[in-house]
């Protein structure tokens, strides 16, 4: 079996200590190596004077770093107004830029105004010429066509002419004696196309006047040898439709003296 063994006393004195009975005669606190405290030298004066190096150093530190917070302030407002006068600088340059651009802007616009308005107006010239081509060329195909209908006409009318001066070759013994046989005068009226033809009659017996009286008739000829004739002026005036059948004969016979002795007695049928 197990022993057991009592605990030791101890005494609640702070000047001794008692160990168990078992043990033999007592011990001093103060011997003991245990409670006794180490001598210790702090060294006061060189740790003042350690602690007035280190506060020299640290308010030279503040010192300095006070100045260069200022230096660096004073460093930051003088750049600061740099900026701020580089900014208004700037904000004058671009606000001179903008009123630049506005005005570029404005005299683009204007030059692009009066671009298209040219364009419009080469435009409008281009179709008026082109208009005007096409007239040109119109009356160039008309003024070509119109010349060779002249030249046509020109040449008919050659052909004619030379075919009546051949005629009247031929036609003038006979006209010279119509004009001796029937009392007339062949003579022009003033116009190419037409001839007057001049009866010439007796005084009426016993009469107021003894002048002899006269007959005109002026006769159109046609410009081709295949035209009819016809008769445009009568003094004194005559029967129309007589006057008709005398040129009716006249275009079917194409015979001159059928004409003057017709119409010579249609004047002495109206004078009597």
């Amino acid at each position: 079996m197990a022993t057991s063994i009592p605990p030791a006393s101890f005494s609640t004195s702070t000047s001794s200590f008692h160990p168990s009975q078992s043990q033999n005669g007592t011990m001093s606190y103060s011997d003991n190596p245990l409670t006794q405290l180490p001598t210790v030298d702090f060294n006061f004066e060189d740790l003042r004077k350690r602690m007035t190096d280190f506060t020299l150093k640290f308010d030279a530190f503040i010192e300095q770093g006070r100045k260069r917070v200022l230096q660096e302030r004073n460093e930051f407002r003088a750049r600061l107004g740099e900026l701020n006068e580089e900014q208004r600088s700037k904000s004058t340059q671009i606000t001179t830029l903008q009123s630049s651009l506005s005005n570029h802007s404005n005299v683009l616009a204007r030059e692009q105004a009066e671009k298209n308005e040219m364009h419009a107006q080469i435009s409008k010239l281009e179709s008026h010429q082109a208009n005007q081509s096409a007239s040109c060329d119109r009356l160039r195909n008309a003024i070509a066509q119109t010349q060779r209908q002249i030249d046509v006409k020109l040449q008919a009318q050659r052909e004619y002419a030379e075919k009546m001066d051949g005629q009247s070759r031929l036609n003038g013994p006979e006209l010279g004696f119509w004009e001796t046989y029937l009392g007339c005068r062949i003579e022009g009226s003033g116009d190419e196309n037409k001839v007057r033809i001049l009866f010439m009659f007796p005084p009426v017996k016993g009469g107021k006047s003894d002048e002899e009286r006269e007959a005109i008739f002026e006769l159109e000829v046609p410009p081709t040898g295949s035209g009819k004739y016809n008769v445009v002026h009568v003094k004194p005036k005559l029967d129309v439709s007589k006057v008709e059948k005398v040129v009716d004969r006249l275009n079917s016979t194409r015979e001159i003296g059928t004409l003057l002795k017709g119409m010579r007695a249609l004047f002495v049928e109206a004078m009597k």
